[in-house]
C-alpha cells in the first residue's frame, strides 16, 4: 500500500505570495502530526513551497500542474464559488471541462504516488480547488459527508493498494 497526503498551503497575506508569520507557525505546528514522507512535491507558487519547507520537508519537485487550472475551470469556480466537496462533485459531474481537469489531477497524483516503492509516502502541497477537484475523482465515493472546502493546511489522505484507491480521509486543522 502507498500513502498520499495532499495539503493546501498555509496562511499568507492576500497582497503577498509568501507565507506570513502565522502561516509559518501553523505549518510548523501541523508538521508535528505528519510524515515522514519519501517524496515531497509542491506547486511552484512560493506559498506552497514555503509551506513544505516550514513543515521541515525538502521539496523534491515543483509541478506547474499543481498550481494552474484551465481558464474555463478557473472561471467556473470563480463564478459558482463551490463551498463544499459536494459542490465540487456536482461541478465535476455536470461540466466536461471540470471533469477533465479533475481526472487530470487524479492521474497526476496517481503517477507521482506509483513512482514510489510499496509502502511509500508522498506529500503534495498545492491550493484550494486543485485538491477538492482531484479528491472527488480519487475517492469514488460519496463526498457529501466531507463538508466544506479545505482551509489552510487542511487536506486529504489517500491510500492506494493493488492499483486502486482504497481509502480517503479528510484532514482538518483545529484552531
Amino acid at each position: 500500500m502507498r500513502f498520499l497526503e495532499h495539503r493546501r498551503h498555509s496562511r499568507r497575506d492576500p497582497a503577498s505570495p509568501h507565507l506570513n508569520a502565522a502561516g509559518l507557525a501553523l505549518a510548523q505546528r501541523v508538521a508535528s502530526s505528519t510524515g515522514p514522507f519519501d517524496r515531497v512535491v509542491t506547486s511552484p507558487k512560493p506559498r506552497a513551497v514555503e509551506t513544505a519547507v516550514a513543515m521541515g520537508y525538502p521539496v523534491a519537485a515543483e509541478l506547474d500542474e499543481l498550481s494552474e487550472m484551465p481558464s474555463e475551470v478557473e472561471n467556473l469556480i470563480d463564478a459558482l464559488h463551490p463551498r463544499t466537496f459536494a459542490d465540487y462533485s456536482v461541478l465535476v459531474g455536470r461540466n466536461p471541462a471540470m471533469a477533465r481537469y479533475a481526472r487530470s489531477q487524479e492521474a497526476l497524483w496517481r503517477h507521482e504516488l506509483e513512482g514510489l516503492p510499496e509502502g511509500g509516502r508522498l506529500l503534495l502541497v498545492s491550493h484550494g480547488g486543485v485538491i477538492e477537484s482531484g479528491a472527488v475523482i480519487a475517492a469514488r465515493a460519496s463526498v457529501e459527508a466531507w463538508g466544506s472546502t479545505l482551509g489552510y493546511l487542511e487536506g486529504i489522505q489517500l491510500y492506494r493498494d493493488a492499483g486502486r484507491w482504497v481509502r480517503a480521509e479528510i484532514v482538518r486543522v483545529g484552531p
